[in-house]
């Protein structure tokens, strides 16, 4: 019975150390799964947030991307609104009276004293010819105004209608480039 005793005593042992093998496999196992399961976690936090920033950063530059595409679609409206009022403008002032076109014409002419030749269309030529004392020089394309030349040839002034719209629409513009880029 003495080996009974030894062997009973060497399994329970045994068994023992078989359960605590066991439970240690165990609890190693249940903090690998947890680890990873952890890991997996903070993985899918990263990611979500990765492309929370991805869609963040689309998403601004749809917005800065449909931002600009008003203003060039309000900067056109209004090139194309001061376009249609510099036409008009110029169809105004190629229909004024021969005595408006004469007051705006002694004006231009008031304003250079350097001059010694006048050139005009040939719409107002004669009015040229009588209300000036400069040499008339010649007939140009224009709607109206004048423009005049320096005794050598060296400074021409293009006070014609057309070019001084011109300039207004061109500062215009300017002006609507600068408030639409702010």
């Amino acid at each position: 019975m003495g080996l009974e005793v030894v062997v009973k005593d060497v399994l329970a042992r045994g068994g023992e150390e078989a359960d605590r093998i066991r439970q240690e496999g165990t609890d190693e196992a249940k903090g690998i799964i947890a680890g990873a399961e952890k890991t997996a976690r903070q993985i899918v936090e990263e990611k979500r947030a990765q492309i929370a920033e991805q869609i963040e950063r689309r998403k601004n530059r749809e917005i800065s991307s449909a931002n600009l595409e008003v203003k060039r679609a309000i900067l056109n409206a209004k090139k194309e609104l001061l376009d249609r009022v510099y036409d008009k403008a110029i169809e105004i002032l190629a229909s004024l009276s021969e005595s408006e076109r004469e007051k705006i014409i002694k004006q231009l002419l008031e304003s250079q004293t350097d001059s010694t030749q006048v050139f005009s269309n040939e719409n107002d030529e004669s009015l040229v010819k009588r209300i000036s004392s400069l040499e008339y020089g010649g007939t140009i394309p224009c709607s109206g105004g004048v423009m005049l030349e320096n005794e050598d040839g060296t400074v021409l002034r293009d006070l014609t209608f057309d070019s001084l719209l011109k300039n207004v629409r061109d500062r215009s513009l300017k002006q609507l480039v600068q408030i639409l880029s702010v």
